[in-house]
């Protein structure tokens, strides 16, 4: 991608090519290793870790 020329009135002004980004494939993606269900943590067990910490916070200040 060249720079591209924009005319304002009598003024051109020379715009920067902007960078493009790349998209991860599918293929990449799908070879990322996932975690066994085994290991992974329930939502109350999130919540309730996250409500200590919270609590803990509060009770600090």
């Amino acid at each position: 991608m060249d720079s591209v020329a924009y005319t304002n009135d009598a003024e051109t002004m020379k715009m920067p090519r902007t960078r493009s980004i790349d998209k991860v494939s599918a293929s990449k993606a799908a070879k990322v290793a996932k975690t066994p269900e085994s290991e992974l943590m329930t939502v109350e067990e999130y919540f309730g870790i996250l409500r200590k910490r919270v609590n803990d916070y509060y009770d600090n200040l």
